[in-house]
């Protein structure tokens, strides 16, 4: 562990001793990294100094952080002894370092003297009942306090610049969409009427696309993504084969909705090979959602929706939150890339990149005046690569470090 991410980590086990008065443990994979605050209880204390209980523990925690980051969410769950813990995983930069875990939990309900001193005969007899004379010190909790705790973790880590909030908003609404999807198909096999064809549901997709009914497609798409897994037979290859219909359909409504074919056809062909990079069928199905989900949200394209500026205006006011580049925006609209750069420079006395760079500082400047997101967090709303790419980019622009013109705005 590098001194700045150690102390971050100590930082948030000290806040969480201070504010919740509950003992937490940090544990860095591969052996790197053992930290605990002062609040640890008796007997998580004795099983941190067991050498035999600690590699149980290690394991335990290092698990579950690992379930977190695919989740995005604190995971729950028991430890070797039979308690209650949550872990949230410590992934600066999205890479997984470590995680903090809140352990030494048990139900109300539970007779936890029964429960851990069973899981305690693992251990050799003389450590064994030095831990079982602490077992008071353990406490219990109800599952909605439990899950409290992690949030409360899971902020923690946001504030501190340990995790980043819009990464795990994203991996949370993955793992949202592929739990949907395997309660589907749970349902499809279980069902005792023979389900609708694909071809009528892609139908019914096509319908809801063109109407922009958005609740009708969010409950369709994992419906409709179990079915194809099933006709598939859980195979990548023929899962694939079935997701081509489905983008061509989704051409045909970009299209019907005005959008310029050149345009539409290349937006299907990046999404073709998204979909070929995809190396599993959770990454395929996850490239398609996504894919539907910009559709919808998409507004809608006119092939003469006022001038060649004005449209690149438009185009760079719905895409400088992601990549943004000259030869899309001609293509969206319609140009060559000679063509727009020319146009621009002429009619607004500025550069494509200019223009972007503009656009993505004044979201910058209105999310630092109206919000407390970090700017960790801004920087990615924004279109910047990273923090040190906004703070570069802001200052070259307003003469201010965003930190620095947060903290006059606010004094």
């Amino acid at each position: 562990m590098n001194n700045d991410y150690s102390k971050k980590i100590g930082a948030i086990l000290n806040e969480i001793a201070s504010v919740t008065q509950q003992g937490a443990v940090y544990c860095g994979l591969n052996e790197q990294g053992l930290l605990r605050n002062k609040a640890v209880c008796d007997f998580c204390r004795q099983c941190l100094e067991n050498p035999s209980a600690c590699s149980f523990c290690r394991h335990a925690c290092c698990n579950a952080a690992l379930n977190a980051l695919s989740s995005g969410e604190p995971f729950y769950s028991e430890c070797w002894a039979g308690l209650l813990f949550v872990t949230v995983v410590a992934a600066p930069q999205n890479i997984i370092q470590g995680g903090i875990s809140l352990g030494g939990f048990y139900s109300p309900e539970s007779d936890i003297r029964e429960t851990a001193g069973e899981r305690l005969n693992m251990l050799p007899g003389r450590e064994a009942q030095t831990l079982r004379r602490t077992l008071d010190s353990l406490r219990p909790i109800t599952s909605r306090a439990l899950r409290g705790l992690g949030q409360y973790v899971m902020d923690a880590t946001f504030s501190a610049g340990v995790n980043s909030a819009a990464f795990f908003a994203r991996q949370n609404a993955r793992y949202l969409q592929q739990r949907e999807i395997a309660e589907e198909a749970e349902v499809l096999r279980n069902a005792t009427q023979t389900p609708s064809d694909l071809m009528a549901d892609t139908c019914r997709m096509a319908l809801y696309l063109n109407r922009q009914d958005r609740e009708r497609t969010h409950r369709l798409v994992s419906h409709f993504l179990a079915k194809l897994l099933m006709a598939s037979n859980w195979d990548l290859t023929k899962l694939k084969a079935h997701l081509r219909i489905l983008l061509a359909v989704i051409t045909s409504q970009d299209v019907l909705r005005n959008m310029p074919w050149e345009t539409a056809v290349n937006r299907e062909l990046r999404s073709m090979h998204r979909l070929e990079k995809a190396d599993t069928i959770e990454a395929a199905c996850c490239e398609v959602a996504d894919m539907i989900q910009q559709h919808l949200t998409a507004d809608e394209y006119t092939e003469k929706a006022g001038s060649l500026p004005d449209r690149a205006l438009t185009w760079i006011q719905r895409h400088y939150s992601g990549k943004a580049i000259l030869a899309s925006a001609a293509r969206a609209t319609g140009a060559s890339v000679s063509t727009l750069a020319h146009t621009l420079r002429k009619e607004t006395g500025k550069t494509f990149h200019q223009l972007l760079y503009e656009k993505r500082i004044a979201e910058a400047r209105r999310l630092l005046s109206t919000t407390t997101m970090k700017l960790s967090d801004i920087a990615l709303c924004c279109g910047f690569t990273d923090q040190s790419h906004l703070t570069r980019a802001f200052k070259g622009a307003v003469n201010l470090t965003p930190g620095k013109f947060r903290y006059l705005l606010n004094h």
